[in-house]
């Protein structure tokens, strides 16, 4: 069993900060647990596009408000507290944020650490 306190992991190499985001990486795969576990807040201004060709990426929006925009579909959603999504391997999808924007990531399989999920700023 891994028992995990953000508080201990922050200010660590597990507490990622980007010009977009601070993601705190509860799980990586270096764990064993099998999927990877983020607390990650979004800074607002950020327009970024984001996927990932290996793995699966789901998010759970706690505070906030951003717009995702489907790349495949081109539909946009909002984001606010309360909204899940699913980004499958391959997915592409901007994310436009107007306020800070606390998120819970899954991924699967679990990231290394060092992802960071951006493929275009």
């Amino acid at each position: 069993m891994i028992f995990r306190n953000i508080a201990d992991i922050q200010h660590t190499e597990r507490d990622v900060h980007h010009e977009y985001y601070r993601s705190t990486r509860l799980l990586l795969a270096g764990d064993g647990a099998g999927v990877g576990l983020t607390d990650t807040t979004l800074h607002p201004g950020v327009k970024g596009t984001y996927g990932y060709s290996d793995r699966t990426e789901i998010a759970y929006c706690v505070s906030g408000a951003a717009t995702a925009v489907d790349l495949e579909t081109g539909q946009g959603h909002a984001i606010a507290p309360g909204v899940l999504w699913v980004a499958p391997p391959g997915s592409r999808f901007t994310l436009t944020v107007t306020e800070p924007t606390r998120l819970i990531c899954v991924f699967d399989p679990p990231i290394e650490g060092t992802e960071t999920g951006v493929l275009d700023q």
